[in-house]
């Protein structure tokens, strides 16, 4: 099963193709990630699984925009779920978003990959759990 536990955005080996930001307060750690208003301007998580199985997400995000923010989360490189990101009423107004995600025993790849040109929500964490 993988390890369980937050992992920051701000965080390596955690990646943010945008920009850790901390002026928007409520956030968990240091920062979050901004990502830029682009499609394919991800964060991305590493986490180690003991064995192949399931993992829970929960991702922590923040989107003030008018619309939601739709992101596919990619798997080792396949894409497992989508999420919408729904406006959250401001930047500094964090939800949370859950899903389950299969994982392979070994190191595993988690991105949050934005599907339009809005981009991601701000990104602060994940949280990981297994069942």
């Amino acid at each position: 099963m993988p390890q369980a536990g937050r992992f920051e955005a701000e965080t390596a080996p955690a990646v943010c193709q945008g920009t850790i930001d901390s002026d928007n307060s409520g956030f968990s750690g240091s920062g979050y990630c901004n990502g830029s208003n682009a499609v394919g301007v991800y964060a991305q998580f590493t986490i180690t699984a003991a064995a192949a199985g399931s993992a829970t997400v929960g991702v922590r995000f923040a989107n003030a925009g008018g619309a939601a923010r739709p992101a596919n989360t990619i798997v080792n490189g396949a894409t497992v779920a989508s999420a919408p990101f729904n406006p959250t009423g401001a930047w500094t107004t964090w939800s949370t978003s859950t899903l389950t995600v299969p994982v392979t025993a070994g190191s595993n790849t988690i991105r949050i990959d934005p599907t339009t040109a809005t981009g991601l929500p701000n990104i602060d964490y994940i949280d990981v759990s297994t069942s």
